[in-house]
């Protein structure tokens, strides 16, 4: 990894990854309902302070929108153990992320979602995006892209803390015993 990346634009950079990523996003999205599915997965939770929307906004900005731009300008290496071994923990951690979307999209809305992957992890959505964000620093060779995981989990916190919040007002008792028994994170 080198201090200052190579940028340029590209058929062979990073932006694979996110576009695979938002491809299968889509694809859900369009078979379970964008109005209703859609909706409900990009809904935002109610904020207590101005801390925690800023914080919470910064971290979906540099998720959403910011690592995916950047990876547009990221070279992959083909040839080096960096990328089979950043594709080898991205896949996985797509795979998984897939399965807790169709776990998210199969559980009706006035109940909380408490299968699958949600039996190990009450966020395993945001975690496993930082996991495959991990997969593509790797293979891309950037400490930019492994520098914004570790700045993420730190801005997500007050993300997670909101949509437990909203999830607690919405699903009251069963979701309190959800979180008694599932941990954050893992």
């Amino acid at each position: 990894m080198s201090l200052l990346p190579e940028f340029q634009i590209g058929w062979w950079n990073g932006w694979w990854y996110p576009a695979v990523f938002g491809l299968i996003n889509l694809v859900l999205i369009v078979a379970y309902g964008p109005r209703t599915f859609g909706k409900r997965l990009i809904r935002l939770p109610h904020f207590t302070s101005r801390t925690e929307k800023i914080l919470s906004l910064a971290s979906v900005f540099l998720f959403g929108r910011g690592m995916m731009i950047y990876s547009v300008f990221v070279t992959m290496k083909w040839t080096t153990v960096w990328f089979y071994l950043g594709t080898a923990i991205f896949l996985p951690g797509l795979i998984v992320y897939t399965r807790a979307i169709l776990n998210f999209a199969s559980t009706p809305s006035d109940i909380p979602v408490v299968n699958g992957v949600y039996r190990y992890s009450r966020h395993p959505i945001q975690l496993l995006g930082i996991v495959m964000w991990i997969g593509v620093g790797i293979a891309t060779t950037s400490w930019v892209i492994l520098l914004a995981c570790g700045i993420q989990l730190i801005l997500s916190r007050p993300f997670l803390i909101a949509q437990e919040r909203f999830c607690l007002d919405t699903y009251g008792e069963s979701y309190k015993e959800y979180m008694q028994k599932t941990p954050r994170y893992f």
